[in-house]
This record gives structure tokens, sequence and C-alpha cells, in this order.
């Protein structure tokens, strides 16, 4: 499958999230139910959602060993949190960004060539992936939109020396 991938700048966003560890074999219920609680928390306080919903991975799945999780729902200003939430400011930065179409299980293949593509091009990853989540709980799986992204800088240029 061939997949697009732009780079381009992303500001800074308040997020209200959540970091929580999971298992592969549990983390779409869990982020399911997560998503459900916080937004249900946004609407009962008139809180403006701004933007679609993500997850930041501070740790790659191995096996079905738990890794940790961010939760994450944009929001339009610092307000406050539900127990086991928190708000707080991601930094603007540069990012690789890849639409995958297509259902959950198979985004690892567009982690993958978001990563090839990367090194071929001279970028290196700042920190960690991110996965955001476009399309409604309804949505058939060979039509459900996720972007896969990663903080990036360009590859420092090798120094001649003589």
């Amino acid at each position: 499958m061939e997949h697009e991938v732009n780079v381009g700048r992303r500001e800074a966003t308040f997020v209200m999230s959540s970091r929580r560890p999971v298992r592969l074999s549990e983390i779409g219920s869990v982020i399911g139910v997560a998503f459900g609680e916080i937004y249900g928390y946004l609407g009962a306080r008139g809180g403006e959602p701004q933007g679609p919903p993500f997850v930041i991975y501070h740790g790659m799945p191995q096996a079905d060993e738990p890794f940790d999780v961010e939760i994450c729902a944009p929001v339009a200003r610092a307000m406050d949190a539900p127990s086991g939430w928190r708000v707080r400011e991601l930094p603007a930065g540069t990012f690789a960004t890849l639409l995958h179409i297509g259902p959950y299980d198979t985004v690892a293949a567009a982690h993958g060539a978001l990563t090839a593509w990367l090194g071929a091009h001279d970028f290196v990853v700042t920190g960690p992936p991110r996965e955001v989540y476009l399309s409604p709980g309804d949505t058939p799986p060979e039509q459900i939109r996720t972007i896969v992204e990663l903080p990036v800088a360009h590859a420092p240029t090798p120094v001649a020396t003589t």
C-alpha cells in the first residue's frame, strides 16, 4: 500500500490527558472508555473540543506486556480536569504525518511506512508517536481513518573533515 507523507508545523495545543498503562489486547476498550469518559465530562461542563482525539504512545507494545499511552482530548482552553486527568499544553513542533485508512489492527503498517520514509528523507524522530482518530465509532473497519504522526527534525548533515 502506498502512503503519502506530509511534513508540517503543528501549533501548541491544550489537551485534557490521562496517561495509563495498557496491554495491546485491551487497548481498544481502554481508549474507547477513556474517550467516552472525558468527552462526557467536557460536554457536561461546556468544554469545547478543539479537534479530533488522539493517543501519544510513550512506550511501544511488546507482545502483550503493559506499555504507557497518553489519551488526549484537545480543548480550547485550560480548565479543571476530572480525577485521573490533567490539562497541559503540548508544545508546537514539526510533525511528519501519514493518513491510514483501514482497521485499527493494520495501523502498524502505517507506522512502519512512516518510519521508513523518514529515514529515506533525512529526518530523525524527536519524540513519541501519536495516532489521531478521525472516524466515529460506527465507521466500517475498512473505512476507518487514522493519522499516524511523529515529531521530527532534519537529520544533522555530516561535516566533512580534511
